[in-house]
């Protein structure tokens, strides 16, 4: 079972990895959500439907990259639309 789920992983983050730069933009205009700088504690994600800072916190990346913070946010979307190749 390990193995089934590691190859999934395995294939979804290559499928992120070949993304080309306007498919990368297009998902990060389609997703829900949106990844935030915050100098000292790195990138937070956060809903963009939600204009009040605390209800919209999801989930803190930590001290990250920006395009690690976006591979998250394309990485949910993937999964949230089923749309990762199985």
């Amino acid at each position: 079972m390990w193995f089934k789920n590691h190859l999934k992983n395995r294939r979804l983050k290559n499928r992120i990895r070949h993304l080309s730069e306007a498919q990368r933009r297009e998902i990060l205009d389609k997703s829900p959500f949106e990844a935030g700088f915050f100098q000292g504690t790195g990138f937070d994600v956060f809903r963009k439907d939600e204009p009040d800072f605390e209800k919209a916190y999801v989930y803190g990346l930590g001290h990250v990259m920006r395009d690690v913070a976006e591979n998250w946010i394309i990485e949910q979307y993937l999964l949230a639309t089923h749309d990762e190749v199985d």
